[in-house]
């Protein structure tokens, strides 16, 4: 018996497109790539501007940008009063810079529908991209008498007249939206913008404004607590951000809602309280390293290094190269007595970054404490060298110079440190005494008759110090 060859069957192009719409609802965008490019092989289909619309989309969400170009410059010559195809269009030539192209892609869209607010949105964008500042602005006025009701319009004019550092056009868009639309993101906005002029008092009155229109605004609510915050209100920032909790408990606060928590009841010196805030915030999201910072600054004011120390060891595996976490890390080993342990530490930061200079300085403040002042001298003298305006080495190098007898140096970087600010009485002792230990009485009576002369407050702060009785006048 001979048996014929088996014929493969063509698949039904019908039942590729619907896999290949599955595919894209489940966003397995290569799958669906092949299952439309099959599909596009049957003559029907290749008349069909949905298919390649899907195409476009799949290849959209794959970065084959060129390639989604060109499906949906087929969809749109195959139906080409679809106002969603012109906009994906758009959309494709936007990311591909082709911004007059998009533009005309926009304005097709809204001639098509008249319903969709971010159509005018979009064109503004790809006008700005072309430097046509003026036409943008005018294309987003027509749209706010065309969309009457919408709120995004407005939103996107303020946020245009915004950068251009024009705050008070952004507010008077921003004030009209708040009262004509039916949505709080206008007031939110403008409230965000009084919070980044620091206009407190104003920015509290508009969130006022927003609950008052919209009871559930949660975001309102919150920024009332960021304001008293940033304004260092803490009572009642924090009673708003617990207003926040208990108003919306159906809602999933943010994490960095009992960040602030926190933040607010450190302020108010009640660090354990803080602790917890933080531990809930943990359980509200993935661990952060503001948070592990936080809890290391509490565990130290709480005097519980260990557990500070912990905390940064957390923090050090969220962000390896941050030579700050190192220096934290060592100043905590210094509350520890641990001094091997913090002179690693604060040798990783400057390995990280050889101008971390406050990592130097704890080296040299080690050096002291262990006795060995020419180390100490070495590593301040370096500092200055890289940093010559840098107060605290200049300070440490005088006072190391002073105690190793060289005095000229301290001469050489007190007295000109001393001119800026004589309030420093350590600083001036110093100095004088260099002088006379030099034998040099007549440079140390000039110089602080010159103070004394330029500063008139000076004599009363330095009455009470027994030393420069033999500088003063009787």
């Amino acid at each position: 018996m001979i048996v014929p060859p088996r014929i493969k069957a063509t698949k039904d192009p019908v039942k590729l497109v619907r896999s290949g719409v599955f595919a894209l609802n489940n966003k397995k965008w290569k799958k669906a790539v092949r299952k439309f490019e099959a599909a596009l092989k049957d003559e029907e289909m290749q008349n069909n501007s949905i298919v390649w619309a899907n195409y476009g989309i799949a290849l959209t969400n794959l970065k084959r940008l060129t390639d989604a170009l060109n499906a949906f410059t087929v969809a749109v010559q195959l139906d080409n009063k679809n106002f969603t195809l012109w906009s994906k269009k758009g959309l494709v030539e936007y990311q591909l810079e082709l911004y007059r192209e998009a533009e005309k892609s926009f304005k097709r869209a809204e001639k098509l529908d008249k319903s969709n607010d971010e159509i005018p949105i979009l064109t503004a964008r790809s006008l700005l991209k072309q430097n046509e500042f003026k036409k943008a602005i005018k294309i987003l006025e027509s749209a706010r008498k065309n969309y009457s009701e919408s709120a995004k319009i407005p939103i996107e004019l303020a946020r245009i007249w915004e950068e251009q550092n024009e705050f008070e056009k952004s507010k008077q868009v921003l004030i009209k939206a708040l009262n004509e639309t039916n949505h709080p993101d206008p007031g939110l906005l403008l409230g965000q913008l009084y919070l980044d002029n620091k206009e407190y008092d104003k920015a509290i009155k508009t969130y006022l404004s927003v609950i008052e229109r919209f009871p559930d605004a949660y975001h309102a609510q919150y920024g009332i607590g960021v304001a008293y915050h940033a304004d260092r209100k803490y009572h009642k920032a924090l009673e708003s951000y617990r207003n926040v909790v208990t108003k919306n408990r159906s809602i999933k606060p943010p994490q960095s809602l009992y960040i602030n928590i926190a933040r607010v009841l450190r302020e108010l010196k009640r660090p354990k309280e803080a602790i917890d805030a933080l531990f809930r915030a943990r359980k509200l999201g993935k661990p952060t390293l503001e948070i592990s910072l936080l809890l290391a600054d509490l565990y130290l004011d709480t005097d519980r290094p260990e557990r500070a120390k912990r905390s940064l060891e957390e923090a050090i595996l969220m962000e390896k190269t941050n030579p700050a976490l190192r220096y934290y890390l060592g100043m905590t080993f210094i509350r520890l007595e641990s001094y091997d342990e913090a002179k690693k530490c604060f040798k990783q930061s400057i390995e990280l970054d050889p101008s971390f200079h406050d990592s130097k300085i704890q080296l040299a403040l080690i050096a002291v404490h262990e006795k060995k002042y020419n180390e100490a001298f070495s590593i301040t003298s370096e500092i200055l060298s890289l940093d010559p305006t840098n107060i605290i080495a200049m300070r440490l190098t005088a006072q190391l110079a002073f105690d190793l007898r060289d005095f000229r140096r301290t001469v050489e970087i007190l007295e000109p440190l001393v001119r800026t600010d004589p309030s420093q009485t350590k600083d001036l002792e110093m100095l004088l005494n260099a002088w006379l230990i030099l034998s040099q009485p007549e440079k140390a009576h000039t110089f602080m008759t010159e103070l004394l002369n330029a500063h008139q407050d000076l004599p009363t702060q330095l009455k009470s110090i027994a030393f420069f009785d033999q500088f003063l006048d009787k």
